[in-house]
């Protein structure tokens, strides 16, 4: 079992980086607009939240074969595959993810994910 850092470099998968739907906090947004990007292009608002822009059918920040932000990537992609499901109240594995059952949902793990899904929801309702 591994951590959720190394596994998608380990086997070249980008599965979560097509069609991406990744929420973007606003010190998501700081910190890539701190690397000179623009929000105009790698953030696009839909149902009310901001989100990561798709190019090509792949997030904006991947070329194809690595994403070219992947140090300073937005939390939701370094906490990857751990996601909220809403309908089970907790935090799972994403079954998306075709290595999902080669990870640890470490607590840590779960109250990061927590916590980002709070801060989203409460920046959210200030957008609305």
């Amino acid at each position: 079992m591994g951590t959720m850092k190394n596994w998608c470099l380990r086997y070249g998968c980008i599965k979560c980086c097509l069609n991406t739907k990744m929420p973007l906090s606003t010190s998501d947004i700081e910190g890539i607009r701190g690397l000179g990007f623009s929000e105009d292009f790698f953030v696009t608002k839909r149902d009310g939240e901001l989100r990561l822009k798709n190019l090509n059918g792949r997030c904006v920040f991947h070329n194809g074969k690595r994403c070219t932000i992947y140090n300073d990537r937005p939390e939701g992609c370094r906490l990857y595959p751990a996601v909220f499901d809403e309908n089970k109240g907790r935090v799972v594995l994403h079954a998306y993810c075709p290595h999902h059952k080669e990870f640890q949902l470490a607590q840590t793990i779960s109250c990061e994910v927590v916590e980002l899904v709070r801060k989203l929801d409460a920046e959210r309702k200030r957008l609305l």
